[in-house]
């Protein structure tokens, strides 16, 4: 009986062998954000398991960095008793895209992927707008402007940069800027300061070295200088051979500054026969006139403008080639009433209240004389189009659209069968002048009406 049951103990005996691993998964979050350069956290880390789900240990398991240029600290690590192998991961110093494959013999390796982004701001860097030249109390063509970067060179957004003035008496508008993506701050503008010489304006954000910006002041010649007049005085000027010229006709250019939308009258004299020109901000051609006396008995020139509030450009010019000497240039505001038969320069966008009568502009020509209407002129650029109302209830309207030539090229009395206001669209054949009448379609008619040109 005892051998038997030695028997049975023997044949009963049954070898356990090694642990033998079949899987491998992520332990830790397998997307990662982390600081370019530095150790991501957590740690990756993976789980080792065998074929009945128990933790495997002492395994050797391989980390290899597939993308971004970073490192481990170690290329393989040995799972503990819990089967989990972990290591450092330091990713590459530029900002962007990592990648980590960890793997275990044949089984499918894991990957772990993170993001790089720049560190703190450690440097800034004059970008755009340094060493420039420009007119005394006109801000710098470019505004200047730095880009903010990390330690490793990766361009830092969220960065508060501070522009601030230096030396030179200017001005800044958006001191305070926030970097963008681009790691890009940009002052909103640099004002020089009112004398020639040198300016500096310093860049500066917490924790970094500041930069200065330097320009020079240099007082404009030719056609880029500007001089300010006031609504209200009086400017003195000279035409001489060194002012900005065109086509041989010397000109001084003017800046002023309406507050109101009203009409304006504005006069250039002197000795010698004037020509002078109003232009919106940009250049935009407004008005001109040679003699503010119809029958050219005067040397003077003069423009009456019916203009919204903003910034505009007088030139101060002759009639005559190559002519120089003094001159004075006065302004003010006028009379909103149009007669007489003058000549008001007008806007799009613009309306008014007015009267015909036999003071205005008459029109003899049988069968139907006299006909009262005022002139309104403008200045339109070739397929502009434009559409002008004339309404009253107090006389017939009509409206007539009479190029630089003297042509009538458009008319129209009645804008449909139920009024006597008229109402016309009109598209510029060519950029130049055009001045359109508003006047009635019956003799001898007066009245008030409503005018607008839209």
């Amino acid at each position: 009986m005892a051998g038997f049951l030695a028997l049975v103990a023997c044949g009963g005996d049954k070898s356990v062998g090694p642990s033998v691993p079949t899987t491998i998964a992520a332990n830790s979050s397998t997307s990662l954000t982390g600081i370019a350069g530095a150790a991501v956290s957590p740690a990756p880390s993976v789980v080792v398991k065998d074929d009945n789900g128990d933790p495997s240990s002492g395994v050797t398991v391989s980390f290899v960095v597939t993308g971004g240029g970073g490192s481990v600290s170690s290329a393989t690590a040995q799972t503990d008793g819990s089967g989990i192998a972990t290591v450092t991961w330091t990713l590459g110093t530029t900002a962007g895209a990592n990648a980590l494959s960890v793997s275990t013999g044949t089984l499918t390796a894991v990957t772990f992927t993170a993001t790089g982004t720049a560190g703190a701001a450690a440097t800034l860097t004059k970008s755009a707008g340094d060493n420039q030249t420009g007119v005394p109390g006109a801000a710098v063509p470019v505004p200047p402007a730095v880009i903010v970067k990390d330690a490793n060179g990766n361009p830092k957004s969220g960065v508060i940069v501070t522009f601030a003035v230096a030396s030179g008496g200017g001005s800044v508008t958006g001191a305070t800027v926030t970097s963008n993506n681009q790691g890009v701050a940009t002052v909103g503008s640099w004002t020089l300061g009112p004398a020639a010489g040198p300016n500096t304006l310093t860049a500066f954000a917490n924790g970094v070295t500041a930069v200065t910006f330097t320009a020079t002041a240099a007082a404009a010649t030719g056609c880029a200088a500007r001089t300010a007049h006031t609504l209200g005085t009086t400017s003195q000027g000279a035409l001489a051979l060194g002012d900005c010229s065109a086509d041989g006709y010397f000109i001084d250019l003017f800046t002023t500054s309406l507050g109101t939308s009203t009409a304006y009258l504005f006069r250039q004299t002197a000795t010698f026969d004037t020509y002078l020109l109003l232009a919106a901000a940009d250049g935009s051609v407004i008005a001109e006139n040679d003699d503010e006396t119809p029958n050219g008995s005067s040397t003077n020139s003069a423009i009456k403008a019916f203009l919204p509030a903003g910034s505009y450009l007088l030139g101060a010019s002759s009639f005559d080639l190559g002519v120089t000497g003094d001159y004075s240039l006065t302004s003010s505001t006028t009379s909103a009433t149009v007669s007489g038969c003058e000549r008001v320069f007008v806007l799009k966008n613009f309306s008014t209240t007015q009267s015909v009568e036999p003071a205005d502009c008459v029109r003899t020509t049988a069968p139907a004389a006299p006909i009262y209407g005022d002139a309104y002129t403008i200045f339109l650029r070739a397929g502009q189009s434009i559409t002008v109302t004339m309404t009253s209830i107090q006389v017939d309207a009509f409206i007539e659209v009479v190029n630089n030539a003297g042509a009538v090229i458009a008319t129209n009395d009645n804008r449909d069968a139920t009024t006597k206001d008229s109402e016309l669209t009109f598209t510029a054949p060519e950029s130049h002048y055009y001045t359109i009448i508003a006047r009635t379609g019956v003799t001898s008619q007066t009245g008030t009406y409503s005018f607008a040109i839209n």
